[in-house]
């Protein structure tokens, strides 16, 4: 991970070993476009928000409801979205799956 934050190597070392403990708890894997995330989850209007702060899919399963807001997102896909990343790290592969296959079978994104 490149440090533009400045947070310094401390904070990217913490941010790698964050992703390193979350990520593996999403069984299935993330779709590769953040856009085809969200339109599965049905937030597809709001992907240029996500754009404009360079998303990537992992990077919405570490998202605080502080962070969210930070980026201009309104209460309700707030809501919906921290919704979808509690089910993604409680319940793996199904919720994962599903947004996956519902949106990237065709390849759009």
């Amino acid at each position: 991970i490149a440090d533009d934050s400045g947070l310094g190597s401390v904070g990217v070392e913490m941010a790698e070993d964050l992703l390193a403990e979350v990520l593996p708890k999403t069984v299935a894997p993330l779709p590769e476009k953040t856009s085809v995330l969200l339109e599965g989850v049905g937030l597809s209007k709001y992907n240029h928000i996500f754009e404009r702060e360079e998303f990537l899919p992992c990077d919405l399963l570490l998202c605080t409801d502080s962070d969210l807001k930070e980026i201009g997102l309104p209460v309700g896909p707030r809501v919906k979205l921290r919704n979808w990343i509690k089910s993604q790290l409680s319940q793996g592969p199904a919720s994962a799956a599903s947004v996956a296959g519902a949106t990237g079978a065709n390849g759009a994104g």
